[in-house]
Protein backbone atom coordinates (compact mmCIF):
# COMPACT_ATOMS: atom_id res chain seq x y z
CA UNK A 1 0.00 0.00 0.00
CA UNK A 2 1.41 3.39 -1.00
CA UNK A 3 1.62 5.86 1.87
CA UNK A 4 2.21 9.59 1.47
CA UNK A 5 5.15 11.22 3.20
CA UNK A 6 2.76 13.14 5.48
CA UNK A 7 1.24 9.91 6.79
CA UNK A 8 4.69 8.36 7.16
CA UNK A 9 5.68 11.30 9.36
CA UNK A 10 2.60 10.56 11.46
CA UNK A 11 3.70 6.94 11.83
CA UNK A 12 7.18 8.12 12.80
CA UNK A 13 5.70 10.41 15.46
CA UNK A 14 3.57 7.60 16.92
CA UNK A 15 6.59 5.30 16.93
CA UNK A 16 8.62 7.92 18.79
CA UNK A 17 5.94 8.45 21.48
CA UNK A 18 5.61 4.71 22.02
CA UNK A 19 2.28 3.84 20.39
CA UNK A 20 1.76 0.42 18.87
CA UNK A 21 1.33 -0.11 15.14
CA UNK A 22 -2.36 -0.98 15.60
CA UNK A 23 -3.01 2.11 17.71
CA UNK A 24 -1.17 4.31 15.23
CA UNK A 25 -3.22 2.89 12.35
CA UNK A 26 -6.50 3.57 14.19
CA UNK A 27 -5.43 7.12 15.09
CA UNK A 28 -4.44 8.02 11.52
CA UNK A 29 -7.58 6.44 10.02
CA UNK A 30 -9.70 8.40 12.47
CA UNK A 31 -8.06 11.64 11.34
CA UNK A 32 -7.63 11.03 7.59
CA UNK A 33 -10.18 8.36 6.72
CA UNK A 34 -10.62 4.60 7.11
CA UNK A 35 -8.45 3.72 4.09
CA UNK A 36 -5.51 5.97 4.99
CA UNK A 37 -3.18 3.43 6.63
CA UNK A 38 -4.20 -0.14 7.44
CA UNK A 39 -2.70 -2.05 10.35
CA UNK A 40 -0.51 -4.22 8.10
CA UNK A 41 1.11 -1.15 6.53
CA UNK A 42 1.63 0.41 9.94
CA UNK A 43 3.35 -2.76 11.18
CA UNK A 44 5.63 -2.72 8.11
CA UNK A 45 6.72 0.86 8.82
CA UNK A 46 7.17 0.22 12.53
CA UNK A 47 9.39 -2.77 11.74
CA UNK A 48 11.42 -0.56 9.43
CA UNK A 49 11.75 2.11 12.13
CA UNK A 50 12.83 -0.48 14.70
CA UNK A 51 15.74 -1.37 12.43
CA UNK A 52 16.96 2.19 13.06
CA UNK A 53 16.12 3.23 9.49
CA UNK A 54 14.57 6.60 10.33
CA UNK A 55 15.07 8.09 6.87
CA UNK A 56 11.88 9.01 5.04
CA UNK A 57 13.67 9.49 1.71
CA UNK A 58 13.65 6.95 -1.10
CA UNK A 59 16.80 4.94 -1.43
CA UNK A 60 18.92 5.20 -4.57
CA UNK A 61 17.83 2.72 -7.22
CA UNK A 62 20.05 0.68 -9.47
CA UNK A 63 19.76 0.54 -13.22
CA UNK A 64 20.35 2.84 -16.15
CA UNK A 65 20.51 6.51 -15.10
CA UNK A 66 17.70 8.53 -16.64
CA UNK A 67 19.26 11.97 -16.16
CA UNK A 68 19.84 13.68 -19.49
CA UNK A 69 21.15 17.19 -19.99
CA UNK A 70 18.68 18.95 -22.28
CA UNK A 71 21.21 21.65 -23.20
CA UNK A 72 23.79 19.06 -24.29
CA UNK A 73 21.10 17.21 -26.24
CA UNK A 74 20.06 20.48 -27.91
CA UNK A 75 23.66 21.16 -28.98
CA UNK A 76 24.10 17.63 -30.32
CA UNK A 77 20.90 17.72 -32.37
CA UNK A 78 21.72 21.17 -33.77
CA UNK A 79 25.12 19.91 -34.95
CA UNK A 80 23.49 17.01 -36.82
CA UNK A 81 19.69 16.90 -36.84
CA UNK A 82 19.62 13.59 -38.75
CA UNK A 83 20.92 11.58 -35.78
CA UNK A 84 18.61 8.80 -34.62
CA UNK A 85 17.46 8.21 -31.06
CA UNK A 86 19.67 5.11 -30.93
CA UNK A 87 22.77 7.08 -31.91
CA UNK A 88 22.02 9.80 -29.36
CA UNK A 89 21.30 7.18 -26.69
CA UNK A 90 24.74 5.63 -27.20
CA UNK A 91 26.32 9.08 -27.14
CA UNK A 92 24.68 10.06 -23.82
CA UNK A 93 24.69 6.57 -22.28
CA UNK A 94 20.93 6.36 -21.83
CA UNK A 95 17.94 4.68 -23.46
CA UNK A 96 16.39 5.54 -26.82
CA UNK A 97 13.03 6.16 -25.17
CA UNK A 98 14.58 8.71 -22.79
CA UNK A 99 16.16 10.54 -25.74
CA UNK A 100 12.85 10.53 -27.62
CA UNK A 101 10.94 11.95 -24.64
CA UNK A 102 13.52 14.70 -24.09
CA UNK A 103 13.50 15.62 -27.79
CA UNK A 104 9.72 15.96 -27.75
CA UNK A 105 10.04 18.01 -24.56
CA UNK A 106 12.39 20.32 -26.48
CA UNK A 107 9.72 20.70 -29.14
CA UNK A 108 11.39 18.49 -31.74
CA UNK A 109 9.54 16.26 -34.20
CA UNK A 110 11.02 13.60 -36.49
CA UNK A 111 10.20 14.61 -40.06
CA UNK A 112 11.44 13.80 -43.53
CA UNK A 113 13.69 16.36 -45.14
CA UNK A 114 13.98 17.32 -48.78
CA UNK A 115 15.35 14.86 -51.30
CA UNK A 116 18.97 15.50 -52.23
CA UNK A 117 21.11 13.91 -54.98
CA UNK A 118 23.21 11.05 -53.72
CA UNK A 119 26.41 11.87 -55.58
CA UNK A 120 29.90 10.43 -55.12
CA UNK A 121 32.75 12.77 -54.32
CA UNK A 122 35.94 12.56 -56.36
CA UNK A 123 37.80 11.00 -53.46
CA UNK A 124 35.20 8.23 -53.26
CA UNK A 125 35.58 7.49 -56.96
CA UNK A 126 39.36 7.27 -56.61
CA UNK A 127 39.00 4.91 -53.67
CA UNK A 128 36.77 2.60 -55.71
CA UNK A 129 39.19 2.60 -58.64
CA UNK A 130 42.11 1.83 -56.33
CA UNK A 131 40.20 -1.04 -54.72
CA UNK A 132 39.31 -2.55 -58.10
CA UNK A 133 42.90 -2.28 -59.36
CA UNK A 134 44.23 -3.95 -56.23
CA UNK A 135 41.86 -6.88 -56.78
CA UNK A 136 42.82 -7.22 -60.45
CA UNK A 137 46.60 -6.94 -60.05
CA UNK A 138 47.22 -10.53 -58.82
CA UNK A 139 45.61 -11.93 -61.97
CA UNK A 140 47.40 -9.80 -64.56
CA UNK A 141 50.19 -12.36 -64.96
CA UNK A 142 47.77 -15.20 -65.76
CA UNK A 143 47.13 -15.34 -69.50
CA UNK A 144 43.74 -17.03 -69.16
CA UNK A 145 42.28 -13.97 -67.49
CA UNK A 146 43.53 -11.76 -70.31
CA UNK A 147 41.27 -13.67 -72.71
CA UNK A 148 38.11 -13.42 -70.61
CA UNK A 149 35.62 -10.85 -71.88
CA UNK A 150 32.91 -9.83 -69.43
CA UNK A 151 29.82 -7.78 -70.10
CA UNK A 152 27.03 -6.36 -68.01
CA UNK A 153 24.12 -4.01 -68.43
CA UNK A 154 22.15 -1.85 -66.03
CA UNK A 155 19.46 0.77 -66.09
CA UNK A 156 20.90 4.02 -64.71
CA UNK A 157 18.66 6.85 -63.53
CA UNK A 158 19.63 10.39 -64.44
CA UNK A 159 18.83 11.45 -60.88
CA UNK A 160 18.83 9.24 -57.76
CA UNK A 161 17.62 11.45 -54.91
CA UNK A 162 17.93 10.47 -51.28
CA UNK A 163 15.59 11.51 -48.46
CA UNK A 164 16.55 11.87 -44.82
CA UNK A 165 14.72 12.76 -41.62
CA UNK A 166 15.56 15.70 -39.35
CA UNK A 167 14.54 16.76 -35.85
CA UNK A 168 12.86 20.15 -36.27
CA UNK A 169 11.31 22.67 -33.92
CA UNK A 170 7.71 23.78 -34.55
CA UNK A 171 8.91 27.14 -35.89
CA UNK A 172 11.41 25.55 -38.29
CA UNK A 173 10.53 25.51 -41.98
CA UNK A 174 9.86 22.03 -43.29
CA UNK A 175 12.27 21.38 -46.19
CA UNK A 176 10.63 20.69 -49.54
CA UNK A 177 11.32 17.66 -51.67
CA UNK A 178 10.50 17.14 -55.32
CA UNK A 179 8.36 14.11 -56.05
CA UNK A 180 9.86 11.67 -58.53
CA UNK A 181 7.91 11.23 -61.77
CA UNK A 182 6.17 7.95 -62.39
CA UNK A 183 8.58 7.18 -65.23
CA UNK A 184 11.91 8.80 -64.36
CA UNK A 185 14.50 9.38 -67.05
CA UNK A 186 16.98 6.53 -67.32
CA UNK A 187 19.44 5.03 -69.73
CA UNK A 188 20.68 1.51 -70.37
CA UNK A 189 24.42 1.25 -69.70
CA UNK A 190 26.25 -1.67 -71.34
CA UNK A 191 29.93 -2.28 -70.65
CA UNK A 192 32.41 -4.89 -71.94
CA UNK A 193 35.76 -5.34 -70.24
CA UNK A 194 38.69 -7.62 -69.66
CA UNK A 195 40.96 -7.80 -66.65
CA UNK A 196 43.23 -5.24 -68.32
CA UNK A 197 40.85 -2.56 -69.54
CA UNK A 198 37.37 -1.58 -70.59
CA UNK A 199 36.87 -2.76 -74.17
CA UNK A 200 33.74 -0.81 -74.96
CA UNK A 201 30.56 0.68 -73.60
CA UNK A 202 27.19 1.65 -74.97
Amino acid sequence: MDVSKELVRGLLYDFKVGLSAAASSRRICQAFGDSSVNERTARHWFQKLRSEDLSLCDKARTGRPQALDDEALQVAIEEDSSQTCGELARQFNTSSETVRLHLHRLGKTYRLSKMVPHTLLEVHKQQRVAACLSLLSPHCSASIFNRVLTSDEKWVLYDTPKRSKHWLSPQDTVPHSARLPMHPRKIMLCVWWTCLQVVGSL
